[in-house]
């Protein structure tokens, strides 16, 4: 599975030294200069992990990332820093950074947290269905370990693809799921989203009583799905 990072880094010599080791690594890079178009560029891309440099004053990267966690994007986020400080750090984490790496880093330990990161985020998406034998969403019942949905106590056909998405989406309630994030957890292909869009519209149509719109599984634009059991 290819990993899509972004990151923020101002000098170019560290972009592509950045670029040259993680592309080997199947870590595929896109870069912005300042942390000033962050959270916007994230609504376009949504990207697996974000590598933000975070330099003194470091205002500008502190706002980014209090910004990206208000508004729900929830992969890993490194932050990269000359400043060993211990404050500096504490602010980091505070605001919801995964990770703090202080310069120099070997770039394999770098593709090694990365990596780390990006499984244990995609991982935790099914750790529900462990607990949870069944789920309920407005008159359906999903039963995990039947693999059956069943609606006012009655079956509703569903292709293994579709249960599939259904229990990602289940699993994960109120949760903004990216499509790469989706896509990694059903072992589609990165250049598969545009399918991913087909089989979310399929499964509307047999859950959703008005699939152009949806009450169950929501578009959030230029962000992913969330899955909302209740309204209430």
């Amino acid at each position: 599975m290819t990993i899509s990072l972004l990151v923020v880094e101002p000098d170019q010599s560290v972009r592509d030294q950045l670029r040259f080791h993680l592309h080997k690594n199947q870590i595929a890079l896109s870069v912005l200069y300042s942390a000033a178009q962050l959270v916007s560029r994230v609504e376009l891309e949504c990207p697996s992990a974000i590598l933000l440099r975070a330099e003194s004053p470091m205002s500008e990267a502190r706002e980014a990332l209090r910004q990206l966690r208000l508004a729900g994007y929830d992969m890993p986020i490194f932050v990269q820093s000359t400043s060993d400080e211990i404050v500096d750090k504490i602010v980091a984490f505070e605001l919801g950074a995964d990770d703090y790496i202080v310069d120099p880093i070997d770039p394999y330990e770098l593709t090694a947290r990365i990596k780390r990161a990006v499984q244990r985020c995609n991982r935790s998406l099914c750790d529900a269905p462990e607990i949870r034998e069944k789920v309920l969403f407005g008159s359906y019942q999903i039963d995990f370990a039947t693999r059956r949905l069943l609606k006012d106590g009655s079956e509703i056909s569903l292709r293994s693809g579709q249960f599939a998405l259904l229990k990602l989406f289940a699993s994960n309630p109120m949760r903004i799921l990216t499509r790469s994030m989706v896509n990694s957890q059903l072992g589609r292909a990165e250049s598969q989203k545009a399918s991913l869009d087909v089989a979310v519209c399929r499964l509307r149509g047999v859950i959703e009583a008005d699939p152009a719109n949806p009450r169950f599984i929501q578009t959030l634009r230029g962000r992913g799905y969330m899955f909302v059991p209740s309204l209430e």
